[in-house]
């Protein structure tokens, strides 16, 4: 898909679309998308296992696969069958080096904002997200405020990269230029974007809500409670995925596409 060389400035409501697109992308497809996410759930816990390179990979990856789950979007909604090697097929185009480039580019980022953290809490938040150590009672102020911190700090990096690998794959452009671009069409259409996150929210609330009122009628064990979350999850990935692509496709998509 070729992309507009300037982004859409579009109304607030249509971020809200965007959630309702991703239902629909997945509704078409629900065991194309079940294989698929197995598979880069799979081949992401393989990565875990390698030594140094375990955290750092996956980081690297993902711009690629970002744009890889784009590409499998594209094909939902175009009626073509959900191949799972679409999901690397951002590293089999003549573009392969500025993915890659992005994926430096997105390592960097996230490494200076898990150092902003260290530097507040001494680690705490890192080694719960890495290892699974809850923090002591005593670091518990400290690991919010790096939470929030860090938080804050990764809003422009999901600028910067929410449409990168997009403009890099469909248009040629540079990973500095994409970024770039990136950054400048998420602010110019943040009426868009916040109407969408308040749409998540809004979402996430309700599923939390109805997990705890049916743990309060029947209450599930952890296991049981597992049970539940995990197709959630996956469905709510997938929706995910699909509403990326609806954003792209109304913000850069040519006219055809963007209707």
């Amino acid at each position: 898909m070729r992309l507009l060389t300037e982004p859409r400035i579009l109304q607030s409501k249509v971020g809200a679309r965007w959630l309702s697109e991703g239902f629909r992308l997945f509704h078409q497809q629900p065991l194309g998308w079940t294989l698929i996410l197995f598979i880069y759930w799979a081949a992401m816990l393989m990565a875990a296992f390698i030594p140094i390179f375990g955290l750092v990979l996956p980081l690297l990856l993902t711009p690629g696969l970002s744009m890889g789950f784009i590409e499998i979007s594209r094909a939902i909604d175009r009626r073509e069958p959900p191949r799972p090697p679409l999901l690397i097929a951002a590293f089999r185009t003549a573009q392969v080096r500025s993915v890659l480039l992005l994926g430096a580019w997105y390592v960097l980022e996230i490494t200076v904002i898990m150092l902003v953290s260290y530097l507040i809490d001494d680690g705490a938040l890192i080694e719960w997200i890495t290892m699974g150590q809850v923090p002591k009672p005593e670091q518990i102020s400290a690991v919010q405020t790096s939470g929030f911190v860090a938080f804050i700090l990764y809003i422009p990096v999901m600028m910067a990269f929410w449409f990168a690998p997009q403009l890099v794959v469909w248009s040629g452009f540079t990973p500095v230029k994409a970024l770039f671009y990136s950054f400048f069409a998420v602010w110019r259409n943040k009426g868009a974007f916040t109407r969408y996150a308040i749409t998540w929210v809004g979402l996430t609330l309700f599923v939390g809500v109805a997990m705890a009122l049916l743990n309060e009628i029947i209450e599930m064990k952890p296991s049981t409670v597992t049970a539940f979350l995990f197709p959630i999850t996956l469905i709510l990935m997938a929706v995910a995925h699909g509403s990326f692509y609806a954003s792209t496709k109304a913000v850069f998509g040519p006219e055809e596409e963007s209707a």
